[in-house]
């Protein structure tokens, strides 16, 4: 047990530490796109696309986490490895089936009006930049298999390769940007996003194949049925949550160019601490994973409950220095180059507010390991389903009345809820 903990120790340590370099290298590209592109409506469109391909590839990432990963573990100790094989390839393969279905469905039915309908934007600006839509669709399907296959590796105690996809892609957009400077143009960087996504598949395949053995031929439908019901739960959970997350950058785009923008660079750089806690999340389901395999269930509330206090003394702390900070971050982060003045003041009281649903957030991504870990998914599903269906109408009035403003207010207003939820609920059964 004693190995096992310093396994689990190590894992935190190695992963965090790669978490913190691969968000340097996300907050660096930040920098550089406020400074060659500014806040505009081409960059408006990127990080509204490039956002929803981030939400759906987040959602396989759930489903594996949350379920898959629990199962083929089960698979591999109490069956065989193969077992695991024919489960992870299947639900995979089966996935990307899906998308591809569903895509060529949208393209044909949607026609020349499909952009139109996932987007708010003036035709003619989504016309100027109809490239980031056709990139949109790619970046989507390597980013699922990306964030799918990682998840694996996490599972086989290899947890810096989870983070290799986005590190890949930060890296070669800040390439991208500091090649062509302000020659470069937001198209540019969904191509890097798309080359980098398609490098890291083939890394993390080798490796799999080589430290693994893993057999990509072995497949076994019918193992998936037996988790229908938990995985329908989680995949209408977390398609409210896309929903709920696209709405309001969706009812935003019909105002001044650039606030999209804007409000991504805000959220950014709020998240960044989140990545270690994030990280740090991922290693304890694993940990109560195995604690809960063994019958330790009060270990696994105590290690939580540790573990969150830890966690959310740290982002109270943090949230407070960056609210004290946020007029020079504003100013000597992000004021440089095409960034107007009007778009800094407006980004420092953006962090100003939305810095203080740190804590609330970390509770939440701590004690919601328990509910995955019981396969407690209704109660879950559940809390976040009602939440985010309440902050689309909250979205809808605070918009229309502060608009962005009233974006950050229930943005904090949310994360809140879901935390009086989660934590409310823990100990139900």
């Amino acid at each position: 047990m004693k190995q096992e903990a310093g396994t689990y120790r190590k894992g935190a340590v190695y992963s965090s530490a790669f978490s913190i370099g691969s968000k340097f290298t996300a907050f660096i590209m930040q920098l550089l796109i406020a400074y060659y592109l500014g806040a505009n409506t081409g960059t408006d469109i990127y990080f509204y696309l490039y956002n929803i391909a981030i939400l759906i590839g987040g959602l396989v990432q759930t489903l594996n986490t949350s379920i898959l990963i629990p199962k083929a573990m089960y698979l591999r100790h109490n069956e065989s490895p193969q077992a695991e094989m024919q489960f992870h390839n299947s639900f995979l393969y089966a996935f990307l089936l899906l998308a591809l279905g569903l895509l060529f469905l949208f393209c044909i039915i949607g026609g020349k009006q499909a952009p139109e309908w996932i987007m708010n934007f003036q035709p003619q600006d989504i016309q100027n930049h109809i490239s980031i839509y056709y990139l949109f669709f790619p970046l989507t399907l390597l980013l699922i298999f990306n964030l799918y296959v990682s998840e694996i590796l996490v599972s086989f105690k290899y947890f810096t390769l989870g983070l290799s996809c986005n590190f890949m892609i930060n890296l070669s957009g800040i390439i991208a940007l500091l090649l062509l400077g302000q020659q470069t143009n937001v198209s540019i960087i969904m191509y890097s996003s798309c080359c980098a996504c398609l490098m890291n598949i083939v890394v993390l395949l080798c490796f799999m194949k080589k430290k693994l053995k893993w057999q990509f031929t072995l497949v076994k439908f019918s193992l998936i049925r037996t988790q229908r019901k938990a995985l329908t739960g989680v995949t209408i959970n977390q398609g409210i949550i896309i929903f709920a997350s696209t709405f309001p950058m969706y009812l935003l785009s019909q105002y001044q160019p650039g606030i999209i923008t804007i409000i991504n660079y805000a959220q950014k750089f709020i998240q960044a601490p989140l990545a270690l806690i994030q990280q740090i999340t991922s290693v304890l389901q694993i940990k109560l994973n195995n604690l809960y395999s063994q019958g330790e269930k009060e270990e696994m509330y105590r290690v939580t409950f540790r573990i969150t206090l830890r966690l959310f003394l740290f982002t109270v702390c943090t949230s407070i220095a960056i609210f004290l900070l946020r007029t020079i971050i504003a100013e000597q982060l992000f004021g440089l180059g095409k960034m107007s003045y009007t778009a800094m003041e407006t980004l420092s009281s953006l962090i100003g507010i939305m810095t203080f649903a740190m804590p609330f957030t970390a509770i939440s991504l701590a004690c919601m390991k328990i509910y995955f870990t019981e396969y407690r998914i209704r109660i879950y599903v559940a809390i976040m389903s009602l939440t985010n269906l309440l902050s689309c109408v909250c979205y809808y009035f605070a918009i229309a009345t502060w608009q962005e403003y009233g974006y950050a207010i229930v943005y904090l207003l949310v994360e809140f809820l879901i935390m009086i939820g989660i934590v409310t609920f823990l100990k139900c059964i």
